[in-house]
């Protein structure tokens, strides 16, 4: 059934029953927003007049793609998509089949990575060329939409048939309403995720994107009860104002503006939302109010939520932990019937004007504070208050009878606050007595806490009576936690953290911190995210200024991991200034090293410098946990920049203070001797390289496991020597494959980690020897198909590729040699000139770019170009050079002088040039190096035919 002929369908019966006058003025607007549905929904009309009249039969078969066609067209059969490719994805199975289209299982088939997603085909009858217009116009911009509860547009396209399909992220779960339901959740449980889903819709809409299809079957929940929304995107990329006609229309969940061809609105996601508060908390969905109460002034308010709920049977009450449905009813009335009905109001202008403000009321209800959507007065918020306090106002109720009633109340409250308070000190000698006064940032010259210190204390606090002390226990167990994690046991961390996070009340955003620190630090910078932004959305003045930083701080650092690069510099911003108002040195030189880390990976080595110096100097003797991590990254900075031997003794000095601090085998520990094997594989140390390799594996497998990021890095160093020693056996494209899965699994396909992963994997495929000539053609397509993806990505995130990237692009198009490819390369190097200006003339890269800039040059008949480019590369070069590669650079960079010379007609100055190259060459490599016999043969080929074949 097309769209059009689907909406004449469902404005029928609203238009039969109004008057000729409202009815000519609701078709006069239907003619103007949808044209095609105007002319169907008038001969519907037509024909029920002619049929009460006894002229004519019906009029509904004759309309184009009926319900009987849609029927046949549906009819169980062998489905061809299965075992087809879209794109680069291969069709396993059907998942389900919907008004729109189908959705199935498919799976990566490029041989690029391993990747699994749920894969939507629309349906034919529903494409149109406006359709397909819009969709590849929007889609990169839907494909931005990076937040944990939505499932995230991978890929799309239009299949050979012209019908638009699109990738998803797979979702392991169950349809919201069967999550629930299985479960027995209470209305407590369905309301936080109705939470969840608001805080993913209302990102979408804070960038510009509206969902318009909201519905039970459009939310899943995974096992561990995430809400991820689907089919995000695609009803908004169908809306963009004044270009596409809605596709989607969900009978009941569809505002009923949108139905009469309103302009698509927030407010019609707000409306959908409060339909499925309905069908999640009631167990009913309401009969859909007109469609035309925009156009015919209607606005009657529906029956209550609370009224159906006590209509319906036995199981659906108990589905919601209520044994019976008059029970239901009364947890249903009072607020939430007014959230729905303020949700679901007739008018958009009644609803809440942003599902933010939806989101704040529901959260208000699970606090037990007052919601705005009922506009109570003393009494209503006077009830709040009790019901949040419901101890303080036993004792302000017995003090106002206490001199009837004795002072009984009074005795027993202040019997139960000493109680309390005696439990705390308690807990507070188990701390002291074991794991002393050690902390996550300063440590100063306190020892740290060992492992079986702190499962001392733990065993300790545990034996404590503390089930009548929540919060108690809630403030012992965070405590252990940020031990743990001071000790690097990120693991039971975070086990404590979320056990806390249960039972805390009294300060729920200070567990937050912690546990978003944690997933930080795991490689979960989604979850992090989610955990920080819910967090600060509750916290208030009365929050610790500690906790508000730490929760800006993560955040940020998980905006920054998902590529929301704008959203991260900004959160930072506003932790910094919050840092520097309160006078917080410690929080200023932690946001200082993690802005540094950004200018380090967008290759602002001077904003980096300055960054990390100004951090290790605010952090003082207080926090030198702190300053090493600057300092860590200082050494890292001058590796990138080509200065190994200063970064290499940087390294050594933090590797040795954090041994000193920290002990052999904390995580910061591993990450030292990472960068240290890095370092030494460069500079060609071998043995050094594995050797420092192996500890940091060792420590990155206890602490993090195998699909961690921090492993997924070890992985690129072991890559990284196979490629450097030509000795090493290792298979260096296994292990880089292995750590792009890895990184892929955590962040978004052009985070900097994923990009450096693939740059290294395609240079490593270009320098493998293939079979055959035609094996050799496949193997440059891959590589060159591989970097031009990962430099369009990085183009779309701002953040630069290594130079190795376009150089080994470079590489494979002067292989490959096709029309155009030359025109490329040329591009790329001077793309490269202009990024290679932040490093040492002398680096290694630099080099290699001016000769490869020579040599096309000389190719394309630019004679002039390649000599300013070789005499610069020449005066570059040291003398004598430091390392072999520049010592062969140098001779390659004559003999390309000789050819010059020759281009130009001078025989008597290419022959010195050789003569200078052989020299250079046989003086450097030895007589009987490979490289000075293929000096002689290049002279000899000379004298013999006058031709000098340029150096490849």
């Amino acid at each position: 059934m097309s769209a059009s002929a689907a909406r004449a369908l469902a404005l029928f019966d609203d238009y039969i029953t109004l008057t000729p006058a409202r009815r000519a003025a609701a078709l006069a607007t239907l003619a103007q927003d949808d044209p095609a549905a105007h002319q169907l929904l008038a001969r519907l009309l037509a024909s029920d007049q002619a049929l009460d009249a006894g002229h004519q039969s019906d009029l509904l078969d004759e309309l184009p793609g009926t319900l009987s066609d849609l029927q046949t067209a549906s009819e169980p059969g062998e489905d061809a998509r299965l075992q087809q490719r879209l794109g680069a994805w291969r069709i396993e199975r059907l998942i389900s089949e919907g008004g729109m289209g189908s959705v199935y299982e498919a799976q990566r088939a490029d041989g690029q990575y391993q990747q699994r997603v749920a894969l939507k085909c629309i349906r034919r009858e529903l494409s149109s060329p406006a359709l397909i217009d819009g969709f590849l116009r929007e889609r990169e911009a839907l494909a931005a939409l990076d937040h944990p509860g939505i499932a995230t547009l991978i890929d799309g396209g239009v299949d050979g048939d012209g019908h638009p399909w699109f990738a998803m992220r797979y979702v392991q779960g169950d349809h919201i309403e069967d999550w629930c339901d299985a479960r027995g959740a209470d209305l407590r449980r369905r309301v936080a995720l109705l939470v969840q889903a608001c805080d993913a819709l209302a990102y979408a809409h804070d960038h510009g994107v509206l969902h318009q299809d909201i519905k039970p079957s459009n939310l899943m929940v995974s096992d561990d009860g995430q809400v991820q929304l689907l089919d995000f995107g695609l009803t908004a990329s169908l809306a963009a104002p004044g270009s596409l006609p809605r596709l989607a229309a969900s009978f009941g969940y569809t505002a009923p503006e949108a139905m009469a061809g309103a302009p698509p609105r927030v407010t019609g996601d707000v409306w959908s939302m409060g339909r499925l508060m309905h069908v999640l908390l009631a167990g009913v969905l309401p009969r859909s109010p007109s469609v035309l109460a925009s156009v015919g002034g209607q606005d009657a308010a529906a029956e209550p939520m609370s009224a159906l709920a006590a209509l319906q049977p036995v199981g659906t009450a108990t589905a919601r932990a209520c044994r019976t449905p008059a029970v239901l009813a009364r947890q249903l009335s009072g607020d939430l019937d007014a959230i729905v009905q303020r949700a679901t109001a007739p008018s958009p202008a009644a609803r809440y004007a942003s599902i933010t403000a939806l989101r704040a009321d529901l959260q208000a209800w699970l606090e037990l504070r007052p919601v705005q959507a009922r506009d109570g007065g003393m009494a209503y918020r006077l009830g709040r208050a009790i019901a949040r306090h419901r101890t303080v106002a036993a004792v302000s109720a017995g003090c106002a009878l206490l001199l009837v009633a004795g002072a009984g109340v009074a005795v027993w409250h202040s019997l139960r606050l000493a109680h309390e308070a005696a439990e705390s000190q308690a807990l507070s000698q188990v701390f002291e007595q074991t794991v002393g006064t050690a902390t996550l940032s300063g440590l100063g010259a306190t020892p740290m806490s060992s492992q079986q210190l702190l499962a001392d204390a733990e065993r300790r606090m545990r034996a404590l009576d503390l089930q009548d002390h929540p919060n108690v226990q809630a403030r012992g167990l965070a405590m252990l936690a940020r031990n743990y994690m001071a000790i690097g046991d990120y693991g039971r961390a975070t086990a404590l953290a979320r056990e806390a996070g249960t039972l805390q009340r009294d300060d729920p955003t200070r567990n937050a911190a912690t546990l978003a620190a944690l997933l930080n630090l795991q490689g979960k910078p989604a979850e992090a995210g989610r955990v920080a932004q819910q967090a600060l959305a509750v916290a208030d003045k009365d929050t610790a200024v500690a906790v508000t930083l730490q929760l800006l701080t993560e955040q940020a650092r998980s905006q920054w991991h998902r590529v929301q690069h704008a959203d991260a510099y900004r959160t930072l911003r506003q932790a910094l200034a919050l840092a520097e108002r309160t006078g917080d040195t410690t929080a200023q030189a932690e946001l200082r090293t993690l802005r540094g880390e950004w200018a380090l990976r967008q290759v602002r080595f001077a904003d980096a410098d300055a960054d990390l110096h100004a951090a290790i100097r605010l952090s003082g003797d207080g926090a030198p946990l702190v300053a090493q991590a600057a300092r860590l990254l200082s050494a890292h900075t001058l590796m990138a920049q080509g200065r190994m031997e200063e970064g290499q003794a940087a390294t050594r000095q933090v590797l040795a203070e954090y041994r000193r601090l920290l002990g052999d085998q904390h995580p910061l520990v591993g990450r030292s001797w990472r960068l240290l094997a890095h370092g030494d594989c460069v500079l060609g140390r071998f043995a050094p390289c594995l050797a420092a390799v192996e500890r940091a594996e060792a420590i990155v497998r206890r602490d993090f496991g195998e699909q961690h990021p921090e492993y997924a890095d070890v992985l690129r160093v072991r890559a990284l020597a196979s490629m450097f020693d030509p000795a090493s056996t290792v298979d260096g494209t296994a292990l880089l494959r292995r750590a792009d899965a890895i990184l892929r699994t955590a962040y978004p396909p052009d985070h900097t980690d994923v990009l450096r992963v693939e740059s290294m994997l395609a240079r490593r495929l270009l320098t493998l020897p293939a079979p055959t000539p035609a094996a050799r053609r496949q193997q440059l397509e891959d590589v060159i198909g591989r970097l031009d993806a990962t430099l369009a990505q990085s183009r779309r995130s701002g953040l630069p590729v290594p130079a190795s990237h376009r150089i080994t692009l470079v590489e494979a198009l002067r292989e490959r040699d096709r029309p155009g490819d030359l025109a490329q390369a040329r591009r790329l190097l001077e793309e490269n000139r202009i990024l290679l200006r932040a490093y040492t003339p002398d680096f290694g890269w630099r080099l290699l770019n001016e000769q490869l800039d020579a040599s096309l040059a000389l190719r394309d008949g630019d004679l002039d170009h390649a000599d300013a480019r070789l005499s610069d590369l020449l005066a570059t070069l040291p003398t004598p050079p430091a390392t072999a590669a520049q010592h062969r650079m140098r001779g390659q960079a004559l003999v390309m002088r000789a050819h010059l010379a020759l281009r130009r007609g001078d025989r008597v100055k290419a022959r010195a040039w050789l003569d200078q190259a052989l020299a250079h060459t046989q003086a450097t490599a030895g007589a009987a190096h490979a490289d000075t016999a293929a000096m002689r043969a290049t002279l000899a080929t000379f004298e013999r035919s006058g031709r000098i074949a340029l150096p490849e």
